[in-house]
């Protein structure tokens, strides 16, 4: 068997998360894995001295930078039980206990850990990267988090499973406001990432927002046993007609900024037509994220009632959130519905489960 082996052979499978539509079995190869780590574990001097505390489950692409990391430098890898994330207390006591050095978890799980006062509870000591990826962090949480590790190196990955964990970067190197996009950063090295508007065309102007691509080694092999989903996503680069050179395309917008990194601006299918304008439903999270007594929140619109629903965590009454928020954004960026929830309910890869909360809608509409 390894006679015949190739580095182009796939390594593993793994489902998206199926937040954004249908699972879809994300086939990768070795290469693909062998180079992203390589690139990884030297931007963020991952060595054997570190300790990676792993929230991630192994069926979840976040968890390949865990145990390959480990695999790579000689670190240790320190599997946290899932029940222990109902009981935060638990979660401080056991990174603390072995010296965690390095977490490289989900949003949601390092969103959870504050909320749930873990930190006021201890902050474990030796803990130097935090990393987070799968949605946009609330810049509430991660100044609450800062402020407990005021040395440490915190970064802002993206991308999805497609290509093989992350394609951008961003250490935050400033302090943000409540309301201001943490950026998406810059291309890890051997990853091409670039913008396309509607007609392929590419995006180099700041400030406008195309769809994220990918191109490179860090690239899937496709979707297992589904030509007509591969065929849509995995294509010829529009830009290049001289070579074959599939490209990856996320489904993802962004733009430029001023200092030329990417910002996230949404997924294209969340982008709305609401009263006359054009909205992205994750810069009204954003806003109404940044108000105080807000945990958590997202955002989905009823096509059928031509609504904006907004489910949010915190304690702050409707009332208040409404006058709070019209000082923040035009009436025509306010939802039309709030729904007030103890627990943002999450997927078994720990994102904001959307169908489960159009499920709540759909049970108590209005």
């Amino acid at each position: 068997i390894r006679k015949n082996a190739l580095d182009t052979d796939p390594l593993y499978g793994i489902f998206t998360s199926g937040s954004t539509g249908d699972p879809k079995c994300v086939v990768v190869c070795h290469r693909s894995v062998i180079d992203f780590i390589n690139v990884f574990t030297e931007t963020f001097g991952i060595t054997d001295k570190d300790v990676i505390g792993n929230q991630a489950p192994f069926d979840f692409d976040v968890s390949v930078k865990d145990i390959y990391s480990c695999i790579k430098t000689g670190a240790t890898l320190i599997i946290i039980p899932k029940e222990y994330f109902m009981f935060p207390n638990n979660v401080c006591d056991m990174l603390d206990d072995n010296n965690v050095t390095t977490l490289i978890w989900a949003v949601s799980a390092l969103c959870l850990l504050n909320r749930l006062h873990g930190l006021k509870y201890k902050a474990p000591h030796a803990i130097n990267k935090i990393m987070f990826s799968g949605e946009m962090m609330p810049v509430k949480q991660l100044n609450a988090w800062r402020s407990y590790y005021k040395d440490a190196m915190f970064v802002n990955l993206y991308g999805p499973t497609e290509i093989t964990c992350n394609c951008t970067y961003y250490i935050i190197d400033r302090e943000y406001s409540d309301d201001e996009k943490l950026p998406m950063g810059n291309a890890f090295l051997n990853e091409h990432v670039f913008l396309l508007d509607d007609d392929n065309s590419e995006i180099t102007d700041k400030n406008i927002p195309g769809e994220v691509c990918v191109s490179g080694t860090a690239l899937a092999l496709g979707y297992y046993n589904n030509k007509e989903a591969t065929a849509k996503a995995f294509v010829q680069n529009p830009l290049n007609d001289n070579f074959n050179e599939l490209i990856y395309k996320t489904g993802d917008l962004a733009y430029y900024n001023d200092e030329g990194m990417f910002v996230f601006s949404g997924r294209k299918d969340f982008q709305i037509k609401h009263m006359g304008h054009r909205i992205e439903l994750e810069e009204v999270d954003i806003a109404i994220g940044s108000i105080c007594g807000i945990d958590r929140v997202c955002t989905f619109f009823d096509e059928a009632k031509n609504k904006m629903v907004s489910f949010y965590v915190g304690g702050i009454d409707k009332a208040e959130l409404i006058a709070e928020l019209k000082t923040k954004v035009p009436d025509f960026m306010v939802p039309n519905l709030f729904m007030q929830i103890d627990e943002m309910p999450l997927t078994k890869n720990g994102k904001i489960d959307r169908n489960t909360l159009k499920e709540i809608y759909r049970g108590g509409r209005k």
